[in-house]
């Protein structure tokens, strides 16, 4: 099972993957659940991970560097884990790259699909978009990098590309709403109570 959490800056992703990714340990051992993240989850990544966040390079260049690294995490550390049977949580990851990419900074959409299906990147099984206020998200953010400088225009561009992508992939994807006025374990409810228990057997 490959889970995979989405949104804006401040929105939360991170606790609540790390939420998650705790109390499946919990029912299922240490070693049997993955967390990652991206940019980074492997070691290259890691790496270079503070390029595209920090360094003011081409969108086209970010977008090759993304898919780069996203692409040595899916083969050195998701598929390995995925094919011995572990669950992966990964704070953020395809869909990312579509909206800031692709609707923040105007990368044309067909481009950055094109490039994921030649490299045959893994898609989720499950996604969560949790949906916040841009400047609520970002009165929250309490480190700095190039995109955290942009204004709010790039980031409701931003959050409108993951409204889109849930309503394109409402197969995988859960959109959690009304971020900022919810406390973390409402909003926890709603991904382990509502989607994760009915979509894993063993938790039933």
């Amino acid at each position: 099972m490959f889970i995979t959490f989405e949104g804006i800056d401040g929105s939360g992703k991170t606790t609540q993957s790390e939420l998650l990714a705790n109390r499946l340990k919990q029912i299922c051992g240490e070693n049997y659940v993955i967390l990652t993240r991206e940019p980074g989850g492997s070691s290259f990544a890691e790496k270079v991970r503070g390029i595209p966040l920090r360094d003011n390079i081409d969108p086209i260049s970010e977008l090759l560097l993304f898919v780069s690294m996203r692409y040595e995490h899916m083969k050195k550390l998701i598929l390995p884990a995925l094919g011995e049977g572990k669950i992966v949580i990964c704070d953020r990851f395809i869909d990312s790259t579509i909206a800031y990419q692709g609707y923040g900074l105007g990368i044309d959409l067909k481009l950055i699909e094109d490039l994921h299906e030649l490299l045959r990147i893994r898609c989720p099984d499950i996604t969560f978009i949790l949906d916040i206020d841009v400047q609520v998200g970002l009165n929250r953010v309490n480190y700095k990098n190039k995109y955290e400088e942009m204004d709010i225009c790039f980031y409701d561009k931003v959050r409108r590309g993951f409204q889109e992508i849930a309503l394109k992939k409402t197969n995988r994807c859960h959109i959690v709403t009304q971020i900022e006025v919810k406390d973390n374990s409402q909003v926890y409810s709603e991904i382990y109570d509502k989607v994760i228990i009915p979509r894993i057997s063993f938790l039933k």
